[in-house]
């Protein structure tokens, strides 16, 4: 997102999946991330990002540990360094800069509070989306995300999409590589069931497939 025209900015809304959308097998290839943060404080944060095409059928370990080095061999390998600061109202500081794979897979295999998830693209209707199936110790989170190059507002949110997250601080990547899904799954299931669906109401008017347009 940094080099587009907008500056480093990202522009996203975030949401809680509870099954693998049908969409994802459309994916001919899925990418596998694993990042970690060198720094995260009150909404600002520094990450290390490594990322491939992700073999078939992977799955990490139950801790989520994947052998960075080895992936940083691989010949689509992408490294990327990105300083983030706080969201506001589905807009981020995000500034990413390219890192040589095999620096990123070096400090990767260093790190402490390392995430592991597959990612699959799609477009639906007319914006990309993206499906992260979280492994390891955050499994079994699923997160939808839609991103544009300005604030996304008037939006079709699919059927797929339990509840919006993007102002949930507990679905940032930051605070999940230290408090993994895993250890509060169960009690977020039970708030989820407790509270019901919620969706941004500030960023237009946005209709959730199969209901009412919400405003």
């Amino acid at each position: 997102m940094s080099e587009s025209d907008v500056g480093d900015f990202e522009f996203e809304r975030k949401f809680y999946v509870h099954e693998m959308p049908a969409v994802t097998a459309l994916d001919p290839q899925p990418e596998l991330i694993v990042q970690a943060y060198l720094f995260a404080a009150d909404g600002y944060a520094v990450r290390v990002r490594l990322q491939c095409p992700a073999p078939v059928d992977f799955d990490a370990s139950p801790n989520g540990l994947v052998d960075a080095t080895s992936l940083a061999d691989h010949a689509d390998a992408i490294g990327t360094m990105t300083a983030k600061g706080p969201a506001a109202g589905g807009t981020r500081y995000e500034a990413e800069r390219e890192l040589d794979p095999i620096v990123a897979g070096q400090i990767l295999s260093r790190a402490g509070h390392v995430i592991t998830k597959i990612r699959y693209s799609a477009w639906l209707g007319e914006d990309g989306w993206i499906v992260d199936r979280f492994l390891g110790r955050n499994a079994p989170l699923l997160l939808a995300e839609v991103e544009r190059n300005a604030p996304v507002v008037d939006l079709t949110i699919p059927a797929f999409c339990v509840t919006e997250v993007s102002e949930d601080d507990r679905f940032r990547n930051e605070y999940l590589a230290h408090h993994p899904f895993g250890d509060w799954a169960a009690n977020y299931r039970d708030e989820l069931s407790q509270t019901g669906p919620r969706f941004v109401d500030s960023l237009g008017i946005n209709e959730v497939e199969g209901s009412q347009p919400r405003l």
